[in-house]
């Protein structure tokens, strides 16, 4: 017998330019407010009470004191994914985000390069 967790999936990736360096602290900022995201998450559409897990590969500031502490505090389960293994254990990061980030980066390229004169008003409007 064990726990069913119900499936969500969540990917937030952002890539700093090659030459810059994250400030120390920034990253497990940025993971405290995560957890409190999906807390906020879980409360407003009726699930906190369910078991969750949240899955981790094993970057240093996924795993910070601070970060488990808060993890453990918010009733979340914590998997870890050995370095090197993300294609046995994230097949959807390795067969299906990748190419989809490959071809969304690829199209962007094509349409920045296109020129500004096509973009839609409607971006515009929204960012009023």
């Amino acid at each position: 017998m064990g726990l069913n967790y119900r499936q969500s999936a969540s990917s937030k990736v952002k890539r700093m330019p090659r030459n810059e360096q994250v400030p120390p602290g920034v990253v497990v900022c940025l993971m405290l407010k995560y957890i409190d995201y999906f807390n906020d998450i879980m409360s407003k559409n009726g699930t906190r009470k369910n078991p969750a897990m949240l899955v981790y590969d094993s970057f240093k500031d996924h795993l910070e004191g601070s970060v488990k502490k808060k993890i453990h505090e918010s009733g979340f389960d914590l998997a870890v994914i050995p370095g090197g293994l993300t294609s046995i254990c994230q097949p959807l990061d390795v067969s299906i985000n990748k190419p989809f980030r490959d071809n969304l980066r690829k199209e962007w390229h094509t349409w920045m390069a296109s020129g500004v004169e096509k973009l839609p008003r409607e971006i515009f409007a929204a960012l009023d």
